[in-house]
């Protein structure tokens, strides 16, 4: 009765993820540590310095990068300003169209490719940022590039200055190049370069001048994690095995032979001292023949069974451990889409597009943030007056691409109903496009504009006649219509 009482006892106290038993190992022993110690700036280098070789050199990891720039972004998020006056809004979007065409200090990179460096960036790096520049520029700043000289040193307590207002604290700590106050509010990033490997020219940057961008996976972590670097072991599982099964598969689509000899010992320091190598078999010819000496055997080096068609199979299993981590279907790393059913590519593709709107998420705070900088500065400049009363040029809203459908003709008859209900704007239906509603009405006057001056020049009877008819049908009363018509 009492052995049965403990039983019961251990059972409804405790987790049994918390025991180690035969079956399930040894589990790790040790206290719950905080990510920049379970990440310290010498492991995150080893581990960005890895993920960096296969960027370059892992075709899965391309693939990976690219599907998170092109789909998230596409033709790029554009922002609809919703200040409240709508001369304001136009002024405001056309002055970031000019900042766009160069937003970086390099002025080598438009908006479009500074949002799919900031898309991809966290998969990499984990972090990084936007410093913002007097130049009215941005500065991209990658993870590798946030630290101090001293990488060794984890954390650093120090003293404000009387520079630093109250809110900052009395005490703050630089924890892997970020100091944060007593609550991990960061005050500063110290960002530097890189030259050889080494972090150098350190500069320290407030808060305020700097746009930090993370994946969060823990309230209290200061710093992001790679988000590759949870599959970065099965990465290099399946490129070590694609290696092996290449190397085999050469090796049994060549011809490979061994020459056995009775007394091998006699032989090879006969033809040392001979040293006449055309009386020994080292090659084959094709379509020759081939003696023997006395005592000589030929034994074919073969390696049966290669390639190996189940290790198919298991790739593709370990993709999807890959895929599943990051969100990607193993079909869309593939480009296989193609070869399932109609109906098992479009859960495919709801299940992927999840993702990529929880990206598009991910990224329209960071847009935000350089939008209201850059506003800011346009007020400080003089070129942007508003009522504070009645306006608010701060306030934004960013416009993704769509995400398009399978079947097109089902796309188009929901988008007609859902804008017919309101439940979607013509800005969404644009979007899917790389435009926006303002371009689409632009074009759609200017081609009517054309249509009447060449039917007038060309003397007909209706411009509506060079346009390509649309059967449209219309419910209601009858007489309704005609007066409608006649008006």
């Amino acid at each position: 009765m009492r052995k049965a009482s403990a039983v019961l006892f251990n059972r409804a106290h405790g987790y049994d993820a918390a025991k180690n038993t035969r079956r399930r190992g040894r589990r790790p022993d040790t206290a719950v540590r905080a990510e920049h110690y379970a990440l310290d700036s010498n492991d995150r280098q080893r581990v960005i310095a890895t993920l960096l070789d296969y960027r370059r050199n892992n075709p899965v990891v391309a693939s990976i990068c690219r599907l998170r720039e092109t789909d998230v972004v596409g033709p790029g998020l554009i922002p609809q300003a919703q200040s409240g006056n709508e001369e304001l809004d136009f002024i405001l979007e056309e002055k970031w169209k000019v900042f766009s065409r160069d937003p970086e200090v390099t002025r080598t990179m438009t908006m479009r490719e500074l949002q799919q460096q900031l898309a991809s960036m966290p998969l990499i790096f984990g972090d990084g940022g936007l410093l913002l520049t007097s130049t009215g520029r941005v500065q991209l700043v990658e993870g590798d590039r946030i630290g101090t000289e001293d990488e060794n040193t984890n954390s650093i307590i120090r003293r404000s200055t009387s520079t630093e207002s109250e809110d900052e604290g009395r005490r703050s700590r630089i924890i892997n190049g970020i100091e944060v106050n007593r609550v991990n509010r960061p005050i500063a990033y110290f960002v530097g370069t890189r030259e050889d490997g080494n972090l150098q020219d350190v500069r320290r940057i407030r808060a305020s001048n700097f746009i930090f961008i993370k994946k969060r996976i823990r309230p209290t972590q200061i710093r992001g994690v790679p988000e590759l670097a949870t599959v970065a072991d099965d990465l290099q599982d399946l490129d070590e095995l694609d290696s092996i099964e290449i190397l085999s598969s050469k090796v049994a689509a060549s011809l490979s032979a061994i020459v056995k000899r009775e007394g091998a010992m006699d032989f090879e320091l006969a033809a040392r001292a001979d040293d006449d190598e055309d009386n020994r078999l080292e090659t084959f010819e094709p379509g020759s023949f081939q003696y023997l000496e006395p005592g000589e055997d030929v034994s074919v080096i073969s390696s049966s069974g290669r390639p190996n068609t189940d290790i198919i199979d298991y790739s593709i299993y370990r993709l999807r451990k890959i895929g599943a981590a990051i969100g990607i279907p193993v079909e869309f790393l593939l480009m296989t889409i193609g070869k399932v059913s109609f109906s098992a590519a479009q859960g495919m593709i709801l299940l992927y597009q999840q993702t990529v709107e929880s990206e598009q998420r991910d990224l329209m705070p960071t847009l935000s943030r350089l939008w209201r900088w850059k506003v800011a500065n346009w007020i400080a400049d003089g070129e942007i007056t508003y009522d504070e009363n009645f306006e608010d040029p701060f306030d934004v809203r960013w416009q993704p691409p769509s995400f398009r459908w399978v079947n097109r003709a089902a796309q188009v008859k929901a988008d007609q109903a859902y804008l017919n209900m309101g439940a979607i704007s013509l800005d969404d239906v644009s979007a899917t496009f790389g435009t926006d509603a303002e371009t689409v009405l632009e074009r759609k006057a200017k081609n009517i504009t054309t249509a009447k001056r060449l039917a007038e020049e060309y003397d007909i009877a209706d411009w509506r006649d060079l346009m390509n008819p649309i059967s449209t049908t219309l419910q209601g009363n009858i007489v309704d219509v005609m007066d409608m018509d006649r008006s």
